[in-house]
């Protein structure tokens, strides 16, 4: 309750999502099971991903979005949180109540808490796996007909709750493989197995290994990549995945939850402790080659990231782990140094090398990686460096490996032996929560930042639009970020498109045809031509559609304030002009800039050209050709040149051009012959190539 408490207030403090595409795509699937009982993704079929969609659906039947989105928020906080129960039932099975309770609350406050804020399936997913986990571990301890259909089912049903869990059946598997293995009857056995025999079964298991490996190769190109090509990165990028877990949970309970997979000495026999190492061992294999794999595939199609994120479900296990070993204060000399030896690896070398920052402490929060939280706020707050945190964790590993220890040092001396291991369960629990609050922190100040990005009211189109169909055409976007939130809050927006391909998705964002009178048609769908928006969203500078105005609205991008326009569109829905090769912020860029007009009666093009910035660059030529305008591929050229003017632009220099232009649609191609790119001159990180500030309008007289 407490902690579902202060998650809530977490997620009250997140004004607004920010991680796109997840959380809109998310958001778009179950908005249009809501709308229509069908997923879909703006407007287009799509699977559902997720069971979960289909519950969060029932939310966005709240037609205000800001309510719907807060009762999500808590309903996710809620979920999430209750991975205590089934970590706390699972570790009832080993130790007493008290450590089973530290064991829950460690699973139920490590940083990745945080995305109970978020509209992504993790909310379910991680306390889904914890349930599968003990269904699984209940079931092989019983061995009764119910608790084994009930871990089968839920094991069938896991991937259904979110596609990583596909690995619950293979932890199904491989638990059942590795407690028949442990056995007493599979000890028998191989008590008479001779050399031979060993040497012929590692090659079974060899062979087997590289033959599901082949079959997956053969069914799976993710798998064919990485395997063929990329086999350091799985070391690797796994290495850094299972890192940043145990940097977030503290560090002690993964030595001592790998260590518990050991026996110690003169241990007790218990099923149920074997049981637990089987499940335990499974999990591990499984969700960390699913996770390694993924980040090492994903660095050859996307980017190299730091995949924390498809790793936690494991973290509920190795809690339960530490518990067993508090509990009985006692571990295996040779698993501790087994994994003190690993996690010193991680924590000393594999992190202070990931890429671009070591423990990516260069960024405010790492989404996928909310382990980093701790030392990311550190750094902000109170001045921590990499080599500090470096030094801090080798400290760590080499203190918890003498916490763990301490026990069979202390021998008879059971009172001190108790109180360092409760303090070092109360260290670990503050430094998880703490981790915890630094990733939320994280991310309720990029959330605010967002909001500046929007601006408020985020609800300001469907106000104006009272839910009619509404286009968002955009025009060389480098920030899509304004759109993503414009679309999350306005549920209006029925199509987002650009002209040039610069608007992204999730879902469908493809370009229109274009008639030659400006009229849109949608290639997309069947209906083509017949599809018309009551509305449309103008993104500057380049976007004029046919239409009256009815409002506009300030947002940031490109480093200022934008303004988009609300029209009312004509129908047929067309287009009066377009123009190509200018940035957000005015520029134009290396291939120089084109104006379509597409219909209309004679008048006059003011062509505004300037230079504001004082670099040292020489003069450049700037040449303007008129022409004819022609459809090519269903997109607008330039063809027979009638006019052409030459002129030169230098620093801080504006100048106007005015040509008169005919009826009916023309266009015209702006040049600059010189550009430059301003890092080279300030080094302030702007990287474009550039040409000179430009802007166009239409005029039916000359003005001035």
């Amino acid at each position: 309750m407490w902690l579902s408490a202060i998650y809530m207030v977490e997620a009250w403090r997140r004004v607004t999502p920010w991680l796109f595409g997840d959380e809109l795509e998310f958001t778009q699937l179950s908005r249009a099971i809501a709308a229509t009982g069908h997923p879909a993704e703006r407007g287009h079929p799509h699977g559902a991903d997720s069971v979960w969609s289909y519950v969060i659906s029932l939310f966005w039947h709240i037609h205000n979005v800001a309510t719907a989105y807060d009762a999500i928020k808590y309903f996710d906080v809620l979920v999430m949180a209750a991975v205590v129960f089934p970590t706390y039932l699972l570790a009832r099975m080993l130790v007493g109540r008290t450590a089973s309770l530290f064991a829950a609350a460690g699973a139920g406050v490590i940083p990745a808490l945080a995305y109970s804020s978020y509209l992504v399936q993790e909310p379910i997913a991680y306390p889904y796996a914890a349930l599968c986990f003990f269904l699984i571990a209940n079931a092989l301890v019983k061995r009764r007909r119910w608790p084994v259909t009930g871990a089968v089912a839920a094991s069938v049903f896991a991937p259904a709750v979110k596609g990583e869990l596909i690995v619950v059946p293979a932890v199904l598997v491989l638990a059942v493989v590795f407690v028949a293995w442990s056995g007493d009857g599979a000890k028998r056995w191989r008590a008479s197995w001779s050399t031979g025999d060993w040497i012929g079964w590692v090659t079974l298991v060899l062979v087997g290994i590289f033959g599901i490996s082949a079959i997956a190769s053969h069914h799976s190109a993710p798998w064919s990549t990485v395997t063929t090509g990329y086999k350091h990165r799985i070391v690797n990028e796994g290495d850094w995945a299972v890192g940043t877990l145990a940097l977030g949970i503290g560090v002690l309970p993964f030595i001592a939850g790998i260590a518990a997979l050991f026996p110690a000495r003169r241990e007790t026999p218990s099923r149920e402790v074997r049981v637990f190492r089987c499940v335990a061992i499974g999990a591990l294999i499984a969700f960390g080659l699913y996770t390694a794999m993924k980040a090492a595939y994903l660095s050859t199609q996307f980017a190299t990231r730091v995949e924390e994120r498809n790793i936690i479900y494991v973290a509920p296990l190795l809690f339960i782990g530490t518990a067993l070993v508090f509990s009985r204060r006692a571990a295996s000399l040779g698993g501790l140094a087994v994994a003190g030896a690993y996690t010193l690896y991680l924590e000393g070398y594999a992190l202070y090398h990931v890429t671009q920052y070591p423990y990516q402490m260069g960024v405010q929060l790492y989404s996928d990686a909310l382990g980093f939280a701790i030392v990311q706020q550190a750094n902000r707050d109170i001045g921590w460096t990499p080599q500090f945190v470096r030094m801090l964790l080798v400290v760590m590993v080499l203190v918890s490996m003498l916490v763990l220890i301490a026990p069979r040092v202390l021998g008879r001396n059971a009172r001190t032996a108790a109180a360092i291991t409760v303090v070092a369960a109360v260290g670990v629990i503050g430094w998880n929560f703490t981790g915890e609050l630094a990733a939320s922190a994280g991310t309720d100040s990029i959330a605010r930042a967002e909001a500046t990005t929007l601006g408020r009211p985020f609800t300001w189109l469907d106000r104006k639009t009272h839910g009619r169909s509404t286009l968002y055409m955009g025009e060389a976007e480098v920030d899509q970020n304004p759109e993503w939130l414009l679309e999350f809050w306005n549920r209006s927006i029925t199509r987002v498109s650009s002209l040039d391909g610069s608007v992204l998705g999730p879902g469908f964002s493809g370009s229109p045809n274009i008639l030659r009178n400006g009229a849109l048609y949608w290639q997309d769908l069947p209906q083509g031509l017949g599809i018309q928006y009551d509305y449309a969203v103008e993104d500057p500078p380049c976007v004029d559609l046919a239409g009256a105005p009815v409002s506009t609205h300030l947002h940031r991008a490109g480093g200022r304030f934008l303004r988009w326009t609300l029209v009312e569109l004509a129908k047929p829905n067309r287009l009066r002009s377009t123009c190509t090769g200018i940035y957000a912020d005015g520029w134009t860029g290396a291939s120089g800039s084109y104006y379509f007009r597409f219909s209309g009666p004679p008048g006059w093009l003011r062509i505004a050209y300037s230079r504001p910035e004082s670099y040292p660059i020489a003069p450049s030529p700037v040449t303007v050709t008129l022409g004819a305008l022609k459809i090519v591929d269903q997109q607008p050229a330039l063809v027979r040149a009638t006019t052409s003017v030459a002129g030169t632009i230098g620093n801080l220099q504006s100048k106007t051009l005015w040509l008169h232009v005919p009826a009916g649609g023309f266009a015209v191609h702006v040049v600059v012959a010189k550009t430059f790119v301003p890092d080279q001159f300030d080094h302030r990180g702007d990287r474009r190539e550039l040409g000179m500030q430009l802007a166009y309008r239409w005029f039916p007289r000359r003005a001035g």
